[in-house]
């Protein structure tokens, strides 16, 4: 069977549109993979579970808390320089918990909706040796202001790393004011004032834009993942099991990929995931990431890079209409963070050009019209023959 990427971007990105997590459009693009995979005769499993709705709502709580926190140390009193230095600590270790995907305060305090994961299960040929996942989500995120530029980019990691060093900080001045009778200094809080600011605005604007049409962030994923499964329903794999999944809810805090872990977490423990993101903009070509994640990047799984590296070496010297090659992502997560902070070897594809560039991210360039169909393809071709590489071993 050749690759029916395309066809799943379209319909995910034209005929759908717009899958922001939670909404029913999400939900209508579950229920399209899931026809798709029973189409192929697949045991499919339709898995629902509930998530917040926005993934920027934990920092809007977590600066408004820290400029009340602020309002708080002013006052030159230790107890309430006491309260509010637990406030910033609460909200300091909720933040770095939200950053690794894992229950916090902040939670409590966001509102939830339905979503769900659709996968279905390509056996072997044999009793399987060996069981992979490959995984892309198919909900789509908002369009922010800081995403629209370079610079902007750059602007919003400056915030947000900035944000969280003022979280901490704060937390331990105004615990200080409380222990150490420095309450004298307490106007330096106001240092913080501006951080906080900043915070609010690149995390609240964001709420008020639309969706994306996703065709590249991230139909792409979602519909390689499909026509590999369509591709491996027809010529299965001699010892290798795989598992495809379409997950919901990655673009707020990848609670899709969180809520699959928790179901099958004993399974897991024996498996490797291969993660599919934005393989379809404008100038990529097939780019493996070796470490991702925001404050502490994460190594990919050495197995699986291995063979990467060693596939991409062969590539380059005989398929020259590919380029192929190795990229860190540390401007924000993928799914393939969420895998590997559970300790699951994992590897992301994720379309990066040479220059480090994810065309068209969270904008509302990110149509159709723009979808690469080669880029999406060649990293099906690759993926196909890492499996092929790892059903011989």
């Amino acid at each position: 069977m050749p690759s029916t990427a395309l066809q799943h971007i379209e319909h995910l990105s034209v005929k759908i549109g717009p899958r922001g997590s939670t909404t029913p459009q999400e939900r209508q693009a579950h229920e399209y993979a899931r026809a798709w995979f029973e189409t192929l005769g697949l045991e499919t499993h339709w898995e629902p579970f509930t998530s917040p709705t926005s993934g920027w709502r934990p920092f809007v709580l977590a600066s408004l808390g820290g400029l009340f926190a602020l309002l708080e140390a002013l006052f030159r009193s230790r107890a309430i320089a006491l309260a509010a230095g637990l406030l910033m600590l609460a909200i300091t270790v909720s933040v770095l918990l939200e950053l690794h995907f894992r229950p916090n305060p902040l939670r409590l305090f966001l509102p939830t909706g339905p979503s769900q994961n659709v996968w279905a299960r390509l056996p072997a040929k044999k009793t399987p040796k060996r069981r992979v996942v490959i995984a892309g989500h198919i909900d789509t995120q908002r369009t922010p202001w800081a995403f629209t530029s370079p610079k902007r980019l750059a602007f919003f990691q400056m915030v947000s790393t900035l944000g969280v060093v003022a979280f901490a900080v704060s937390a331990l001045f105004y615990l200080g004011m409380a222990f150490f009778d420095f309450g004298a200094f307490r106007w330096l809080a106001l240092v913080f004032a501006p951080i906080f600011l900043l915070v609010f605005f690149v995390t609240a604007q964001p709420e008020r834009t639309p969706f994306t049409h996703g065709a590249n962030d991230n139909a792409s994923g979602a519909s390689a993942v499909m026509s590999l499964a369509g591709q491996l329903a027809e010529n299965p794999l001699e010892n290798i099991e795989v598992w495809a999944l379409a997950d919901g809810c990655e673009e707020v805090g990848g609670f899709g990929a969180q809520a699959f872990i928790r179901k099958y977490r004993d399974d897991l423990k024996t498996m490797s995931v291969i993660n599919l993101d934005n393989l379809a903009g404008k100038g990529a070509g097939v780019c493996y990431i070796s470490r991702e994640g925001m404050l502490l990047p994460l190594k990919a799984s050495p197995d699986l890079l291995s063979i990467a590296n060693e596939i991409a070496e062969e590539f380059a010297a005989e398929r020259t209409d590919l380029d192929v090659y190795a990229r860190e992502f540390t401007t924000l997560h993928t799914d393939g963070s969420v895998f590997m902070l559970n300790g699951i070897p994992t590897l992301s594809f994720l379309g990066l050009t040479p220059e480090g560039v994810l065309p068209d991210w969270h904008q509302a360039s990110d149509t159709f019209e723009r979808v690469e169909a080669q880029a999406v393809e060649a990293v099906e071709t690759f993926v196909l023959e890492m499996l092929r590489r790892m059903d011989k071993a």
